[in-house]
């Protein structure tokens, strides 16, 4: 009799540890589907400045081009005023990026894909020097580079909307290139004053 209670008591701890489902309990079996997601080179430059964005908010970043860098977009700095502003920032040059976060769902069932993107534009000010010294007031559309994004914060869409007119009043209001008191930081902290 010894003997059955201990089978007995064997036999009830294996069905407790046994990792093997309870067969009365229902089991879901419905085919579980995973949505592809597909990030943009933006994007992806946005979620390395700023961990947390969330869909459809708007935020704003500077965009800083390291020691040497060629500012592009027909800038007529001369070496030596690069060099000045250089000391003077520690860096060649910086504009505003203000965009978007989208995400976009296409297709159904297993070929579920979303794409997250960032829709930003680059707001800088260029020396033009049509006329000695005059500057000028650029907006493209932003696309990554080697150029990291540095996060300032979040905004609103009607600011980032104003942010355009707040740049070319500002070229227009300060017509004349200043390594002192007028240059690309200056116009950047101008534009950075109405994202806030």
């Amino acid at each position: 009799m010894k003997l059955s209670y201990l089978l007995s008591f064997f036999l009830a701890s294996l069905t407790v540890a046994s990792p093997v489902a309870n067969i009365n309990a229902p089991d879901d079996v419905r085919l579980s589907v995973r949505t592809t997601t597909q990030d943009t080179a933006e994007y992806k430059a946005a979620i390395a400045a700023h961990g947390h964005l969330k869909k459809d908010k708007y935020y704003y970043f500077t965009l800083e081009w390291p020691l040497g860098a060629k500012v592009g977009d027909s800038d007529k700095e001369t070496d030596a005023e690069l060099r000045m502003l250089q000391q003077e920032l520690g860096f060649a040059h910086v504009g505003v990026v203000v965009g978007q976060v989208t995400e976009t769902e296409s297709g159904k069932g297993k070929n579920k894909k979303l794409k997250r993107d960032f829709k930003a534009t680059l707001y800088h000010m260029t020396k033009k020097n049509v006329h000695p010294g005059d500057t000028e007031f650029k907006s493209r559309n932003y696309s990554a580079d080697a150029k990291h994004l540095r996060y300032r914060g979040e905004t609103s869409k009607k600011k980032a909307e104003a942010a355009k007119n707040v740049g070319k009043e500002y070229v227009k209001d300060h017509a004349i290139y200043q390594i002192n008191g007028n240059n690309c930081a200056d116009f950047a902290g101008a534009v950075l004053k109405v994202l806030k």
